[in-house]
């Protein structure tokens, strides 16, 4: 009876002192989850598809976890990235010398490892609430959450330039979604003008131009066109040749 009691008592007493840590840590596993969400959130919404990408492939991952110090409302941010991905950015700049130059001045560089962290104050006055954030100064360049943005950010940019690239007689296997055909073939009829009914010839523009990219690769080329440096790299020769041919095939010509 004496030993069962004292079994008891050392279960209560663990109990009592699990839920006091619990009652003193500021932040609990709903507050990591929603970080989480919101970084998450904020990586997508730098409109990188390469990133978005890799994020939706899990082979970018994203863990936040709790500070060492429990009852401290700091949090960790750990980048978790693929080393292929490392590997290729750094191939690309390389090939460009004077521009990692310049990057480098204006504080941008590549991931150095593919696991990368950064410790980040929580604003404590929305502890409680459900818009959850990070210290200002925790988020700026200067700061290692900012850096650390801002590098992997770069490396996903940088990788749209060689996955742009049209590869000579390479085919697509995979089927553009509706939206974005019909999108192709707005956009089509607003650029162009045709000799031919014009929808018989966007129709065939949005068709050759399946036939060769996929809706992955098709978003890296929009990205590039929308970049006013782009130019520079040559990343979009292949794809304007690509278009130009079809253009041609499909009796277009841009108004």
């Amino acid at each position: 009876m004496m030993k069962q009691s004292t079994s008891s008592l050392l279960l209560g007493l663990i109990s009592i002192f699990t839920l006091m840590t619990q009652a003193q840590a500021c932040l609990d596993q709903g507050a990591l989850t929603q970080l989480k969400t919101a970084e998450l959130t904020y990586l997508v919404s730098r409109n990188v598809p390469t990133m978005t990408h890799a994020l939706q492939d899990n082979i970018f991952t994203i863990q936040v976890t709790q500070g060492e110090d429990a009852t401290d409302c700091h949090a960790v941010i750990t980048y978790q990235l693929p080393e292929t991905d490392i590997t290729e950015a750094n191939q690309i700049l390389n090939n460009s010398p004077g521009k990692r130059i310049m990057l480098a001045g204006q504080g941008y560089q590549l991931p150095e490892t593919n696991q990368i962290r950064a410790n980040v104050k929580v604003n404590v006055s929305k502890i409680n609430s459900t818009q959850l954030s990070f210290n200002h100064e925790d988020v700026l360049q200067s700061a290692p959450l900012g850096r650390n943005r801002a590098s992997v950010e770069l490396m996903y940019a940088t990788l749209i330039q060689s996955r742009a690239i049209v590869m000579t007689n390479t085919l697509n296997a995979q089927t553009w979604p509706y939206e974005l055909i019909e999108v192709q073939k707005s956009t089509c009829k607003t650029n162009y003008s045709s000799d031919v009914p014009i929808s018989e010839a966007c129709d065939c523009r949005v068709r050759s131009l399946s036939e060769r990219l996929s809706p992955r690769q098709l978003s890296y080329i929009q990205y590039l066109a929308s970049d006013p440096y782009s130019s520079a790299t040559g990343a979009l020769a292949s794809y304007n040749s690509l278009s130009e041919q079809i253009n041609f095939s499909c009796k277009l010509s841009r108004r």
